[in-house]
């Protein structure tokens, strides 16, 4: 679960966002009505964390086929999509021309890579956290505001794009300290009515020093005080989330695929 993904961070977006209009009227609100139904049938359950929250997002689109086999659900904006069911391949398709990654099941993936033949497909385990959690880390963690994140020029170009993207979403950003320095990042990726899920980002020149165990550790008990429990996604090829997750007392719980274009400026040809 939404700025993808599953490295040692995420997707992000708010619950709910104001975002461009994409429909009008009578289409709007047979979206809206449509998202709510199968906001309805999906269980919130850490599987479904990014797919509930996108189908949340006012600015997300969801279709279904004809014969109700399934549906999709996308974002332009965060460029995810997730297939849910078993939908017909001209559906899933509409998903694919707009999102470079898309989610995928136990039960579908080999529907979706069937259709999503130029998609690079992984596994991704999912993590819930533990019922208690891990002793605050020695490293003076705190909230940053909007405009504090702007004035952060020692990260590189893209962690700070990233974190303003974060931040003009109103997510909550907590960093851990190095004396004043601010060198790791958690934020909410994607968030539901009880579960919320962690993106981790840390300076290179500051991993496995215990910045981003605290980072984390922070943001969840913020996080808990809201009534949400913490959500953590890893590629199986992204060892080191993985680790982290489980140094944290996380306990896998599930797994599910993304997949991935391979050129991710190539969308594919419209089909409806």
């Amino acid at each position: 679960m939404a700025r993808l993904l599953y490295n040692v961070k995420l997707m992000t977006k708010e619950n709910i966002k104001p975002s461009k209009p994409l429909l009008g009227g009578r289409r709007a609100q047979a979206m809206a009505h449509l998202k709510q139904r199968y906001l309805s049938l999906l269980p919130d359950l850490p599987l479904w964390v990014e797919t509930r929250d996108l189908l949340s997002f006012e600015g997300s689109v969801v279709a279904e086929d004809a014969a109700r086999n399934g549906f999709v659900i996308w974002s332009e904006d965060d460029d995810l999509g997730s297939v849910v069911g078993q939908p017909d391949a001209e559906t899933i398709m509409r998903a694919a021309n707009y999102a470079a990654e898309i989610l995928a099941f136990a039960e579908n993936i080999a529907h979706v890579r069937s259709v999503l033949r130029h998609y690079q497909a992984e596994a991704a385990t999912i993590f819930s956290a533990p019922a208690q959690l891990p002793p605050l880390s020695p490293h003076m963690c705190r909230q940053l505001g909007r405009a504090e994140i702007a004035s952060l020029q020692h990260l590189p170009s893209d962690t700070l794009d990233e974190l303003s993207d974060v931040a003009q979403d109103g997510a909550i950003i907590v960093a851990a300290f190095d004396g004043n320095l601010p060198v790791a990042f958690a934020y909410v990726a994607s968030e539901t009515e009880t579960l919320c899920d962690v993106s981790i980002d840390t300076l290179e020149s500051h991993r496995r020093k215990g910045y981003a165990s605290a980072a984390a550790i922070s943001l969840m008990q913020v996080m808990m005080k809201r009534g949400k429990t913490a959500v953590w996604g890893a590629l199986e090829s992204n060892l080191a989330s993985q680790a982290l997750a489980r140094h944290l007392g996380f306990v896998e719980v599930d797994t599910l695929w993304v997949l991935s274009r391979t050129n991710p400026l190539d969308k594919t040809k419209q089909m409806f």
